[in-house]
């Protein structure tokens, strides 16, 4: 009897094992590539894209997984989530504060290193849109910048350089401004490159 035992347990291990070994590593929204451009000088220079953001699978909003929502203070969401491979957040009230309504993913980032981020927004009634770079646990903002978006969907774009390292970047749809008013917000593509 006592060997039938070990031998189950070492079937369930060996089953387990499988099962971890053939389980994917990263996810499409945290695919990495490396890109070669050409500069003025002809010379090569490795780009490294990060997709953050393609929206193309369900996602788990909740911290450690790639992105995390915070709907806190005053604001209230009606619904959130992910169709057709775009996020959208349908906002009630947006707070009082821009970080009421928070759309973050950590990404590690370098003091003094270069980076552009690119994505798609839309809004069913013209908003405003806050990213930050902030550090974590401390929530010290390192870099920030608004945008202003209308209801066509458009590709933005935002190139700094950090003076700290930064460990999550975050859309805040909470209220940024006058214009912070409560209304669905569209979110795609978005990437992340570091020069």
């Amino acid at each position: 009897m006592k060997k039938f035992y070990v031998l189950l347990l070492i079937l369930a291990f060996t089953l387990f094992v499988a099962g971890c070994a053939g389980a994917p590593t990263t996810s499409k929204e945290t695919e990495q590539a490396v890109t070669e451009v050409k500069t003025p000088e002809g010379t090569a220079k490795v780009v490294n894209v990060t997709k953050l953001g393609i929206f193309d699978e369900s996602i788990t909003f909740s911290t450690p997984s790639n992105w995390y929502i915070v709907v806190q203070g005053t604001a209230e969401v009606e619904e959130y989530g992910a169709k057709n491979g775009v996020f959208y957040v349908k906002i009630k009230n947006p707070g009082d504060a821009f970080w009421h309504i928070q759309f973050g993913s950590h990404v590690p980032l370098s003091a003094n290193k270069k980076y552009k981020i690119t994505f798609e927004a839309k809004a069913d009634n013209p908003r405003d849109l806050q990213i930050r770079a902030i550090q974590d646990q401390t929530w010290e903002i390192v870099e920030q910048k608004v945008f202003d978006l209308t209801t066509e969907m458009q590709k933005f774009e935002w190139e700094f350089t950090p003076k700290k390292d930064a460990h999550i970047i975050v859309f805040d749809m909470g209220k940024i401004s006058e214009k912070s008013i409560a209304t669905t917000i569209y979110l795609d593509n978005v990437e992340l490159e570091e020069n």
